[in-house]
């Protein structure tokens, strides 16, 4: 890839200013182009290199851009995963001590919790088309309104052998939360809390 340390032309420039909309850079930009074409000393073949050549630095820095976006989107899913990672690991470090709660300073306390499970209800369609039929949709199937409609008694049969509800395990790992302090900071040891 390029370097993109070099200062761009005048045309380049012109070229960039037009994102702004203005009829002033419409008119800078064109004026850039018009000194290039009409320049009486450069053969048609330099011209038409040197107004590619903008299109060209642009469309390098524009690749640069998207490649610099990706690595950033990479490295931003890295530290959620690691950042995640570790308030397991440090509640799961603080359970082992019997410690729930940790005082601090600068932020009010650290707060460990258990990990949880939870069941939580999936909706299945079975077979769509009936239940479109039987106007439980929106553009796509209604899943709400299924989901009401196996619930309740009234509507239940109409919908009963196109879909089902099933329970799911969901599992919440052990976890942190940073409380952040309201008050000004003490500079007094604060014990820690013993799991009762």
């Amino acid at each position: 890839m390029q370097t993109l340390i070099t200062q761009p032309s005048q045309l380049e420039q012109d070229l960039v200013a037009l994102h702004t909309g203005t009829l002033q850079s419409k008119e800078w930009f064109n004026q850039s182009i018009m000194n290039i074409l009409k320049a009486p000393t450069v053969s048609s073949f330099v011209k038409a290199d040197q107004i590619a050549e903008v299109f060209v630095s642009l469309d390098a820095k524009i690749d640069y851009v998207k490649e610099q976006q990706r690595l950033l989107a990479t490295l931003k899913k890295q530290l959620d995963l690691a950042k995640n990672s570790a308030k397991v690991e440090v509640s799961n470090a603080l359970f082992s001590l019997g410690v729930t709660k940790l005082e601090g300073l600068t932020i009010s306390s650290i707060t460990a919790t258990k990990p949880t499970d939870k069941s939580v209800a999936k909706l299945e369609i079975l077979d769509e088309d009936p239940l479109l039929n039987a106007g439980f949709f929106t553009v796509s199937v209604d899943k709400e309104a299924v989901e009401k409609a196996l619930l309740s008694v009234d509507q239940r049969a109409e919908v009963e052998q196109y879909a089902c509800m099933r329970i799911e395990l969901v599992h919440k790992p052990a976890t942190i939360r940073i409380n952040k302090r309201k008050l000004s900071a003490q500079d007094e040891s604060i014990p820690l809390q013993e799991v009762a």
